[in-house]
């Protein structure tokens, strides 16, 4: 039964291993990185909080589209990979870390609001340069 349970247990760590996301081909800018843990459904945006490059959600799945400027990263979200709703989030950049990195988040918004929000905050236009297919 011992033996058994050493083999589980072995089984069970190579499958969290290789299933770890490498965040450091994701990154958006700074600490902030596009992760998905099983498939490109599960794509959130993360805020980096350690070295080991352990990240907390800011915006949930299912992240789309990012795009960013030295202030706000921009991010196109599907929730819940419902393709016939598609919201929008201002995200500030802390170019220092902060131990709560949603603060601050503008969002989920619709088109018309994130035109308006997009005005008063004077973001000028961002390219979407990271599209998930």
């Amino acid at each position: 039964m011992e033996k058994y349970f050493k083999i589980v247990i072995t089984l069970a760590l190579i499958s969290s291993f290789s299933s770890c996301n490498d965040i450091k081909s994701n990154q958006i800018i700074g600490r902030y990185y596009l992760v998905a843990v099983d498939t490109k459904d599960d794509m959130s945006i993360g805020y980096e909080v350690d070295e080991s490059g352990n990240t907390v959600d800011v915006v949930p799945e299912t992240i789309f589209s990012v795009g960013n400027n030295d202030k706000y990263i921009i991010a196109k979200q599907h929730p819940n990979t419902n393709r016939k709703i598609t919201n929008y989030f201002i995200i500030p950049i802390y170019k220092e870390y902060t131990y709560f990195p949603e603060k601050g988040v503008i969002g989920p918004i619709s088109l018309n609001e994130f035109i308006e929000k997009q005005k008063e905050l004077n973001i000028s236009t961002v390219t979407f340069d990271k599209t998930i297919k």
